[in-house]
């Protein structure tokens, strides 16, 4: 699960004019794109890679056009293509790079390619999909609707896929949120998500300069991980271009899997980012509330597995734990400490130690600690301390805690990691660390060392903006997706986006 505010555009360079109209009939008309409109999107060859290059860059790319026929076009940049051939449907369609420059292959016949190519519907009226071969989707060949660019890039391919708003969200929802939760939860997600596209469009994205507005992955939304549904359908069509505004400008609409029984303000969760009045620390409880002052209030919300009162209880992360010996900590610590400190530098600093962990020559010594420095009113942890033997570091940002302590055999060695969860059977060798909303549990022996830390923890995210298991409580409790997107985005306008013709 970034988003920016924006300004909209006074016009519409597809020769629409947009009207915005507003549940709060108070709000100044203002243009802004819709349904029928189009959003790009960077596909990944490697879903999870662990390099940019892994993930995007395709070395080659097969497909098969259903459907209906394609055309083909292509030219050294987007504004100069030119007609290359046209494709029958249900026949391979391969593109390969030759001296570092594409060519297609169809029939057995070779065409060659300029460094830009766009597949699209050879009949405007006929819709097309194209099934990849090259990569998968939970083991499924995934499927993309309405046109795909192709660039070259590092003697490799970049694929965007140009779809419409309403096709991108309904492959959106069923891969962001489970199909069979309450409807009210499923409209509630495809608000949030639509909000969420609309505003990375017209923000300068990180994508911008591979022509995407978002790419298909965490790193923005999940998109077509999983075949589209007809609940989710529903819950997009029945929302058709609304989306959360506030003071005419479209939200940040964060969201995450589970709370452990609060949300948290956006500046607490990521200290870089600016506050917002419609992102701040919500509990999710009912009658009690929460509120943490001290490390044994931690302790003891953490070590609370009764549901009761919880709206996001229905998750198998609701509550969870995780042990861990020295040893084993010693070995994810040797591998993750420098690899925060080489990747996220600002977040991970060396108050005592003769070198910094991305150091040449740096050794993580005898574990001696690891404590708590600052955590939110609900419980997460935004500062953390390790102790050793060589020195002692400390290391901020959800993210970043989330990946220093990863519960999985591959960094701790040895056998596999247990993920406990309230319900549900345990989970073995897990990512990374759920959430940062945990309480810390140290066994010592009788000197005083430190023999494992056990991780008393809830939640699934970072925690900023709508839970999604959440909004499934509040559903279940009667609440409409208004006023679930009304409890989780306080003080927002749920503003509906039309067009008329000019």
């Amino acid at each position: 699960m970034t988003r920016m505010q924006l300004a909209f555009m006074l016009a519409s360079t597809l020769g629409v004019a947009l009207l915005f109209t507003s549940l709060n009939q108070n709000n100044p008309p203002q243009p802004a794109p819709l349904s029928g409109q189009s959003i790009r999107v960077l596909l990944s060859y490697r879903l999870g890679a662990d390099s940019f290059d892994a993930q995007y860059l395709f070395p080659s790319l097969s497909l098969v056009p259903l459907g209906g026929s394609v055309q083909v076009s292509s030219g050294p940049g987007r504004e100069n293509l030119r007609p290359i051939v046209t494709v029958f449907a249900d026949k391979p369609l391969t593109f390969n790079l030759r001296n570092g420059s594409p060519v297609a292959t169809f029939e057995g016949l070779t065409f060659a390619l300029g460094n830009v190519v766009n597949l699209k519907p050879a009949d405007p009226a006929i819709p097309v999909q194209y099934r990849l071969l090259s990569t998968t989707r939970q083991n499924l060949l995934p499927e993309y609707p309405g046109e795909l660019w192709l660039e070259v890039r590092s003697n490799s391919l970049l694929v965007v896929n140009q779809v419409d708003y309403q096709d991108y969200l309904k492959r959106v929802l069923p891969s962001e949120m489970p199909i069979h939760f309450h409807p009210e939860a499923l409209k509630a997600q495809a608000v949030a998500a639509r909000t969420y596209a609309f505003s990375r469009q017209q923000s300068n994205s990180f994508w911008k300069q591979f022509g995407a507005d978002v790419d298909d992955s965490v790193s923005e939304q999940v998109y077509n991980n999983t075949r589209t549904h007809l609940a989710t359908d529903v819950a997009v069509d029945a929302t058709l271009n609304q989306i959360l505004t506030f003071q005419s400008m479209p939200i940040q609409t964060f969201y995450f899997s589970t709370s452990p029984g609060s949300t948290a303000s956006i500046e607490e969760v990521w200290t870089d980012r600016p506050a917002v009045p419609y992102l701040k620390a919500r509990t999710q409880t009912n009658p009690i509330t929460v509120s943490i002052d001290s490390e044994a209030d931690a302790m003891a919300f953490f070590q609370n597995w009764n549901p009761e009162g919880f709206f996001d209880a229905e998750s198998p992360l609701w509550r969870w734990k995780i042990s861990l010996s020295r040893g084993e900590l010693e070995a994810l610590l040797s591998r993750t400490l420098p690899e925060r400190a080489r990747l996220a530098p600002q977040f991970v600093q060396t108050p005592e130690g003769p070198l910094s962990p991305d150091a040449p020559g740096f050794t993580l010594g005898t574990l001696q600690k690891i404590a708590v420095l600052k955590r939110t009113r609900g419980g997460y942890v935004t500062e953390l301390e390790i102790l050793t033997s060589t020195g002692r570091y400390v290391v901020q940002r959800e993210s970043n805690i989330r990946n220093l302590l990863r519960p999985n055999k591959t960094f701790t060695g040895g056998s596999d990691v247990v993920l406990e969860r309230w319900q549900g059977g345990p989970r073995l060798n897990f990512p990374s660390l759920p959430s940062t909303a945990f309480a810390l549990q140290e066994e010592r022996d009788e000197r005083g060392n430190l023999l494992g830390l056990t991780f008393w923890g809830g939640g699934f995210g970072h925690g900023v903006g709508m839970s999604q298991y959440g909004a499934l409580g509040l559903a279940r409790r009667g609440y409409g997706y208004r006023a679930i997107l009304e409890h989780f985005y306080p003080g927002t306008t749920l503003t509906t986006l039309n067009t008329a013709q000019r």
